[in-house]
């Protein structure tokens, strides 16, 4: 997680390092209304959490009015895995005399509105949204005995849906943060959201639900 943390922060120094050295050398481009017709944007970053890894992803947005967009983000997190399914394959691991791993890996897609604050500032353009979509969570456990991986079947375990499978489940997004305009038409964003898995207990009986956090670092272009 540090070695996310620090090349996200790498990133995300000279990203805005250089919207602030392109900002400066030229006026900001006038846009009616300060908000652009359409917006795209590839982003990455750390993801928090007990499970932190990575994730990347993109968004696009089209204007409504102005400061109002309607948005449509794709993203991939690596491992959003919970303290819940630990402590479910930890006590498979103690019945066979071994080891677990765990993992939960997802790929979501959602729409909703983002909503940009008017500041007297060409350099700083915050936002806040919220959306709602479909999750495809993947669970992965692995067992091991002395170091080699085996089937729990073979030691008589048969694993439920809450230690396997992959489930369609819904999710519900809320974020803010900045964008820094640079070289006339292209920004970076530096922002954070929060994701909430819903439970599916029709099923899995025993399902929670997943909390997702992402810092946000990416780079987009305005039409």
């Amino acid at each position: 997680m540090k070695r996310y943390a620090c090349v996200a922060a790498v990133c995300l120094v000279s990203v805005l390092g250089i919207g602030a050295v392109a900002a400066e050398a030229q006026a900001p481009p006038p846009m009616p209304g300060a908000d652009p017709k359409m917006y795209a944007e590839f982003n990455f970053g750390p993801t928090l959490g007990h499970k932190s890894d990575k994730f990347f992803g993109g968004e696009i947005g089209f204007r409504l009015v102005d400061g109002l967009y309607v948005i449509v983000e794709a993203s991939h997190m690596g491992n959003v895995g919970t303290t819940a399914l630990d402590n479910s394959a930890t006590v498979i691991a103690n019945f066979i005399g071994g080891t677990a791993s765990t993992a939960i890996k997802e790929n979501h897609g959602a729409a909703g509105l983002r909503y940009n604050i008017t500041l007297n500032s060409p350099m700083v353009h915050p936002y806040v949204l919220a959306a709602v979509g479909v999750a495809q969570v993947q669970t992965q456990v692995e067992f091991a005995v002395g170091g080699t991986a085996i089937d729990p079947a073979s030691k008589g375990v048969q694993l439920g849906g809450d230690l396997s499978g992959t489930q369609n489940k819904t999710i519900f997004v809320v974020g803010f943060g900045v964008n820094v305009p640079f070289m006339e038409r292209f920004f970076a964003d530096l922002g954070y959201r929060y994701g909430q898995i819903m439970a599916k207990t029709d099923t899995v009986e025993t399902d929670k639900g997943i909390p997702t956090q992402r810092v946000v670092l990416g780079v987009g272009v305005r039409f």
